[in-house]
C-alpha cells in the first residue's frame, strides 16, 4: 500500500483498507493482511480460495512469471473505492455508519456510477448489517417511479434499528424525514488530484511512481480533473507509463473543455455580470462538496440586455464551469412546439429534464417572451395568462427542490410579468452590456489563441470595443473562411476586415470628440457626486457611459444636478472642441431627450416648478401648447448647460486626461476612472446612501 511523504490525505488510510478488500475479494491477497486485520468483516470462504489459486504469490509456486496478473481489480471499481473512502473521510465515520440506528446518506452520485457504487461497496466495504436503499434505475436512467419508490424505500427502513445505508443519486431528493435524522450528507467527492494519485499509486503504476508529491503535481488541477467522469479517468489512465497516462489526461481534459462549451475561465474582467456568474459557480461547488446548504446560494439569475452580448455564452459557461449539466430551453422552442396544450407539454418536459440530469442549470432564452399579465394588449390574453400562470407554477416547484439553478437571457426586462421577477423566483437580475476591452480580449483568446500572437490581440481587443461578442465571433467565422480561401495563415489584417476596424487613423477626430463628450459626463457625475462609473466605452459610432445612482430626497437640486450631468457631453465639446455637434441629441433615449423631459416633468407633474401646486396628465401636450412652460423649460436646460461648462471648466486638465485614456484604451472601468478623477471635490453636498441603481447614457454620435 502507498506510503505518502507528503500531503497525506486524511483518508488514505482508510483507502489503503478499502483497496485492500477489492485485492482480497479479486484474489491478489491473502485474507489475513496485517492492513485488514480486525479492521473489516471476516473474508468469505470463496475470497480465501480465489486468494489461493489465483494470487501473485501461488504464481510463483508454478515457476512463471505473467506479463499480466491472472486476476486483476477493475479499474472502475479502484477508483471507486478511493472515492468512497474519500467520502467516509475515514474508519471513525465508517464504523458509526454501522451502528444500529444509524441514517448514513451518501450524495451527488452520478446516475451512471450508481451501480458502480452498490458493487463497490460490497466489495471494498462490506457490512452485513447494512440496509441499502437507492433509487430504481431503467435502462441506465431513473424509472418514472423512481423518486416515490425512492422515500417509500427508506420510510421501510426507518421502521427498522438495522443501519441503513442511503445512495442518493443525482435529480432525486431526500424525503424531508430522512433529511432531519441523518447524519451530515456524506457527497460523493469528484475527482480530484489526491484521488487520481492515490488511485495510480496503488494500480497498475504502482512500481512506477518515485515520487508520489511530484505526480500530484504534475496532474491537472482539481477543477478540470472535476469534470471528467469516472470512465473517462480509468479510460485515459489505461496506460503502460505514467507519463502516457498523465499526457492522455491532459488530452482527454482539453477535448472536454473543448465539447461542453464556454467556461468561465475564458472570460476576464469584472463586470457585474461576470462577478455574478463566478459567485454562483463558486457557491455551487461548496454546495456540491456539502459546504453550503441549498438554501444558502442564489438559485437563478436573469441575465438581460442587448442582442448580441453573449448572455447565452455566458449561462453556459456558469453550467460548464460549476461541472453541471446545462439543459438548453426558450419560449421560441416550447411555441414551436404548436398549440397551447404542446406548448405547455414542451415548457414542462424541459423543467423535467433538468430535474433528471440534476444538478443542472436550465437555460431560458427568451425570458421576456412570457409577457405580461398588465399588458394592455388585450389580443391573446387568454393565451398569455395560461401561459404565464403555468410558467410560474414550474419556477415555483422547481424552486423548492434542490439541485437546478435557472438562467433566462432577454434583452426586454420590463415586458416580463412582475410575479416572475420577485426574488425566490428570479434572485439576481444582472445587466449585460456591451463586452468592453477585456472581455473581447477573452473572447478573442479563447477562439485565436493558436494563431494570433497575444499582444496583436491586445491591441485588436481595444479596436474591436463597440462590437458585440455575437459580431466579433460572426467576424472571426469569417476571417477563417478568408484564409482558407486564400491558402494563407489567418492573419490580423484579415481579422480588422472582417470587423470593419480602420487605422489609417481618418476616423480619430471623431473618436476625440466622443471621448470629449463622454469625458465630460463623467467628471461632471463625479464633481456633483451622482455616483461611481461602472464603464466607460468609446467608438466612432458613439460613446456609451454606465453609472451607478446614488438614493435622494428627489429635491429640486436633485433633479437639475441630473440635467447638468445629461448635458455635460454637450458642454465638453463646447469647451474643448470649440463646437457642439448632434451627439447629445436624437433618440428618446438621448440625453438631451432625458434632460428635457427631467425639465418639463419640474414645471408640470413634479409640483416644483414656477406654478407650485400643479399636476397635469399630459405634460407632453402642455410643454408643446404653453409658451410659458416652454421658456423654462428652456431656460432650465440653458442654466443647466452652462453649470456642466464651469464645472468642466475647473477640471479642464482632468476632462482632457480622461478623453485621452478612453481614445487609447476605448473602454475603462470603475477602477480606472476613480483613479483619474481622484482630484475632483465634490461641489454639492451630495448625498452619501450606498448605490442602489444603475443610469446608461448612450450618445450616437
Amino acid at each position: 500500500m502507498p506510503k505518502f511523504k507528503t500531503h497525506a490525505p486524511a483518508w488514505a488510510d482508510f483507502a489503503n483498507v478499502a483497496v485492500e478488500n477489492l485485492h482480497i475479494h479479486h484474489g491478489l491477497r491473502t485474507p489475513y493482511s496485517d492492513n485488514t486485520k480486525n479492521k473489516m468483516e471476516p473474508v468469505s470462504e470463496l475470497d480465501e480460495l480465489f486468494a489461493r489459486f489465483g494470487g501473485n504469490e501461488n504464481n510463483a509456486q508454478f515457476g512463471s512469471v505473467l506479463d499480466a496478473p491472472s486476476r486483476y481489480v477493475p479499474a472502475r471499481q479502484l477508483m471507486m473505492a478511493v472515492r468512497l473512502a474519500a467520502a467516509f473521510g475515514g474508519s471513525d465515520t465508517y464504523v458509526k455508519s454501522t451502528h444500529c440506528g444509524a441514517l448514513t446518506v451518501i450524495g451527488d452520485i452520478p446516475l451512471e456510477d450508481l451501480a458502480l457504487v452498490k458493487e463497490t461497496l460490497k466489495r471494498a466495504l462490506p457490512h452485513a448489517g447494512w440496509q441499502v436503499v437507492s433509487p430504481d434505475m431503467t435502462d441506465g436512467g431513473l424509472s418514472r417511479t423512481a423518486q416515490d419508490r425512492f422515500g417509500t424505500a427508506i420510510a421501510d427502513h426507518i421502521d427498522r434499528i438495522e443501519p441503513v445505508l442511503i445512495l442518493q443519486a443525482r435529480g432525486v431528493s431526500l424525503p424531508r424525514h430522512s433529511l432531519a435524522i441523518a447524519s451530515p450528507i456524506l457527497p460523493l467527492p469528484p475527482i480530484s488530484r489526491d484521488i487520481v494519485t492515490f488511485y495510480m499509486s496503488v494500480g497498475q503504476h504502482a512500481d512506477q511512481i518515485p515520487d508520489r508529491t511530484a505526480l500530484r503535481n504534475a496532474l491537472p488541477n482539481d477543477d478540470d480533473l472535476s469534470e471528467l467522469s469516472t470512465l473517462d479517468v480509468c479510460a485515459a489512465l489505461r496506460a503502460p507509463t505514467p507519463r502516457l497516462a498523465l499526457g492522455r489526461l491532459d488530452a482527454m481534459i482539453d477535448r472536454e473543455a473543448k465539447a461542453t462549451g464556454p467556461r468561465l475561465q475564458d472570460f476576464s474582467g469584472e463586470t457585474p455580470a461576470i462577478v455574478a456568474a463566478r459567485r454562483i459557480v463558486d457557491d455551487l461547488l461548496l454546495w456540491k462538496q456539502g459546504k453550503a446548504g441549498w438554501d444558502e446560494i442564489s438559485r437563478s439569475l436573469l441575465l438581460y440586455g442587448p442582442p448580441g452580448t453573449g448572455k447565452t455564452f455566458l449561462a453556459r459557461a456558469i453550467g460548464n464551469s460549476a461541472g453541471i449539466a446545462v439543459v438548453n430551453a426558450g419560449f421560441a422552442d416550447w411555441q414551436a412546439k404548436g398549440h397551447l396544450g404542446n406548448m405547455l407539454a414542451a415548457m414542462k418536459a424541459s423543467f423535467a429534464e433538468a430535474r433528471r440530469l440534476a444538478p443542472a442549470a436550465l437555460i431560458i432564452d427568451e425570458f421576456d417572451a412570457v409577457g405580461s399579465r398588465s399588458d394592455t394588449d388585450r389580443h391573446a390574453m387568454n393565451y398569455r395568462l395560461q401561459v404565464i400562470n403555468s410558467f410560474l407554477g414550474e419556477m415555483d416547484s422547481i424552486a423548492r427542490e434542490e439541485g437546478v439553478i435557472v438562467i433566462g437571457t432577454c434583452n426586454h426586462p420590463e415586458r416580463i410579468d412582475p410575479a416572475l421577477l420577485r426574488a425566490g423566483r428570479l434572485d439576481l437580475k444582472v445587466r449585460v452590456p456591451l463586452p468592453d476591452a477585456d472581455a473581447i480580449l477573452g473572447i478573442l483568446r479563447h477562439h485565436l489563441r493558436e494563431d494570433i500572437a497575444d499582444g496583436e490581440l491586445q491591441i485588436l481587443s481595444h479596436l474591436a470595443v463597440g462590437r458585440s461578442a455575437a459580431d466579433i465571433d460572426a467576424a472571426i467565422r469569417a476571417a477563417r473562411s478568408d484564409a482558407r480561401h486564400q491558402r494563407a495563415l489567418l492573419s490580423i489584417e484579415m481579422l480588422h476586415e472582417q470587423m470593419g476596424i480602420d487605422i489609417t487613423g481618418a476616423d480619430d477626430k471623431i473618436l476625440w470628440r466622443v471621448a470629449v463628450h463622454e469625458a465630460g459626463h463623467a467628471v461632471v457625475g463625479k464633481a456633483l457626486g451622482l455616483g461611481a462609473i461602472d464603464s466607460i466605452t468609446v467608438t466612432n459610432s458613439g460613446g456609451q457611459i454606465h453609472r451607478r445612482n446614488v438614493t435622494n430626497e428627489n429635491l429640486l437640486s436633485d433633479i437639475e444636478a441630473e440635467i447638468t450631468y445629461g448635458l455635460a457631453g454637450r458642454a465638453a465639446e463646447r469647451l474643448i472642441l470649440g463646437e457642439i455637434s448632434a451627439g447629445a441629441g436624437g433618440p428618446a433615449q438621448s440625453d438631451l431627450a432625458t434632460a428635457t423631459q427631467l425639465a418639463i416633468e419640474i414645471e408640470t407633474t413634479l409640483g416644483l416648478g414656477v406654478e407650485g401646486l400643479v399636476w397635469h396628465a399630459k405634460p407632453q401636450i402642455v410643454h408643446l401648447q404653453t409658451p410659458a412652460v416652454r421658456d423654462r423649460v428652456r431656460q432650465r436646460l440653458t442654466r443647466a448647460e452652462q453649470r456642466a461648462e464651469d464645472l468642466l471648466a475647473q477640471h479642464r486638465e482632468t476632462l482632457e486626461a480622461l478623453a485621452r485614456e478612453l481614445v487609447g484604451k476605448r473602454s475603462l472601468r470603475t477602477r480606472d476612472v476613480d483613479h483619474l478623477l481622484r482630484g475632483i471635490a465634490l461641489q454639492t453636498n451630495a448625498p452619501t446612501v450606498p448605490p442602489c441603481a444603475k443610469t446608461d447614457h448612450q450618445n450616437p454620435m
